[in-house]
C-alpha cells in the first residue's frame, strides 16, 4: 500500500464512490435485518458477525442480476427457514430494513464535505453501488437526515446501481461501464471503497482504490490492505490531503468549511 502523499491527481478525471459502508453507515442495518429474519422464520439465534461473514462470502462468490433473490434462496437453505418463496422473503427483508434506512441512516462524517469539495475542484463524480434503485429512492426522497445534507441525484454526475449491471462486485463490470461511458482509462479514475469485494472490484478494473475504514470490514482487513492503493481512517484525512495538494495551485478559500456543520 502506498502513502497517500504519493497519490497524483493531475491526470484524474473521474472520482467514483461506493455508497453502503463508504459514504453512509448502513452495513449494520442489513446485519440486524438478516438476524431478525432468521429468528422470525425459525432459523434460531445467529450472531451478527457470523451473519455478515456468510453474506459477504455469498455476495463475493455469486453473480447475476437477481443476486438478492439468490441470497434469499441461500439463507432459506442455510438456516433452514420456514419459508418457501424467496421473492416474498426478499420483500420482507426490504420492508424490515426500510424504516431504519428512511429514518436513521446518515452520511459518514466528512463524506458530504469531501464530495462537495471534489465537485468544486472540477472532478466528475460517479456513484457506483450494488444498492437497488428502490433503496436509493429511499435515501433521496424519504431520509430527511440525508436530504438535508446532500442531494445525491443533483450532486453526482452519473449514478450506476444494481439494475445497471449483470455481474456484481468483485466483478469489475460496474467500473468498466463507467470508463466506457466517459471514454477514459483506468489511470484517469480513482475509487473510494470500504469492503473487500468493492476493493477487489476496483483492483480487477485496474483503477487505484482508496480504502475508507469501516468497522464491518475488519474481518477482511488484511485482504483489503493487500489490494488497496491507499488507506484513510476517515474522510477528513483526504480533505487535509487535498488542502495540502492544492495549496499552491488554487485559492485556499475553497477549503473554508466548517466541520461542525455536517456531522
Amino acid at each position: 500500500m502506498k502513502n497517500l502523499s504519493n497519490l497524483n491527481l493531475n491526470n484524474k478525471k473521474i472520482i467514483i464512490f461506493d455508497l453502503d459502508g463508504t459514504l453512509i453507515d448502513s452495513i449494520g442495518v442489513w446485519n440486524k435485518t438478516d438476524q431478525k429474519i432468521i429468528e422470525m422464520f425459525g432459523g434460531g439465534k445467529i450472531d451478527i458477525k457470523t451473519i455478515q461473514s456468510v453474506r459477504d462470502n455469498f455476495l463475493r462468490d455469486n453473480q447475476g442480476s437477481d443476486i438478492y433473490i439468490e441470497y434469499c434462496k441461500f439463507i432459506i437453505n442455510k438456516y433452514k427457514l420456514n419459508v418457501k418463496d424467496s421473492s416474498e422473503l426478499l420483500k420482507t427483508r426490504v420492508n424490515l430494513a426500510n424504516e431504519v434506512l428512511s429514518k436513521d441512516i446518515d452520511f459518514k462524517p466528512g463524506s458530504v464535505q469531501l464530495v462537495n469539495l471534489l465537485k468544486q475542484l472540477g472532478f466528475i463524480l460517479v456513484l457506483a453501488t450494488v444498492t437497488t434503485r428502490r433503496q436509493l429512492n429511499t435515501y433521496t426522497t424519504e431520509n430527511k437526515k440525508m436530504i438535508s445534507k446532500m442531494n445525491i441525484d443533483d450532486t453526482f454526475d452519473f449514478i450506476i446501481s444494481k439494475e445497471d449491471v449483470i455481474n456484481k462486485k468483485p466483478d469489475p463490470e460496474i467500473y468498466n461501464k463507467i470508463m466506457n461511458y466517459y471514454n477514459v482509462s483506468s489511470d484517469e479514475c480513482l475509487i473510494f471503497e470500504d469492503s473487500y469485494t468493492g476493493v477487489l472490484a476496483g483492483h480487477n478494473a485496474g483503477i487505484e482504490v482508496v480504502n475508507i475504514y469501516d468497522k464491518y470490514s475488519d474481518d477482511n482487513r488484511d485482504k483489503i490492505n493487500s489490494l488497496s492503493d491507499y488507506y484513510i481512517d476517515n474522510f477528513d484525512e483526504f480533505i487535509d490531503f487535498l488542502k495540502d495538494y492544492y495549496s499552491k495551485r488554487i485559492n485556499d478559500n475553497i477549503f473554508d468549511y466548517d466541520k461542525k456543520k455536517i456531522i
